[in-house]
């Protein structure tokens, strides 16, 4: 009968785990947070696409474009989610529930589209910092997507 061995193999890795130095937790959240806010200008721009598209789809006011808006607004929430945006995620959000509902019900209204594509280019140049005019912009959307889709 064979006697059972047992090798404990020391990797480097391991070694260099036990070793004291490296980086901190905080240090190293700090730095990807910096990497991260160096990418905000060219999101915000992006974003700001988004929104042109948004109007445009909304101009044409296309029977069939509902998905398209649905699509739009979550990529705008997508993408500011790496930032704080705050009201202007709620703002997307709501879209995307209006969207929804109407792609749902099958029936569109197109001016809760644009006061919604209005609301968040309002918060945009206010910066996407919460206040005064974004909790009353906010409580509008609130007051859009709550209205009853008409049949």
């Amino acid at each position: 009968m064979n006697e059972v061995r047992t090798y404990k193999i020391k990797s480097p890795l391991a070694k260099q785990l036990r070793e004291p130095g490296g980086r901190t937790v905080q240090d190293a959240t700090r730095m990807a947070g910096e990497k991260l806010e160096q990418h905000r200008d060219g999101v915000m721009a992006t974003i700001a696409d988004a929104l042109d598209e948004l109007d445009r789809v909304a101009a044409d006011a296309a029977p069939d474009a509902g998905p398209q808006v649905y699509r739009l607004a979550s990529s705008i929430i997508d993408l500011g989610g790496f930032f704080d945006t705050g009201p202007l995620h709620e703002a997307a959000y709501s879209l995307c529930d209006v969207a929804d509902r109407m792609i749902g019900a099958d029936v569109w209204h197109w001016p809760s589209v644009r006061v919604h594509l209005q609301a968040m280019r309002l918060i945009m140049a206010g910066g996407c910092r919460p206040g005064r005019t974004s909790d009353v912009l906010l409580e509008g959307l609130r007051s859009v997507s709550q209205r009853p889709l008409a049949t």
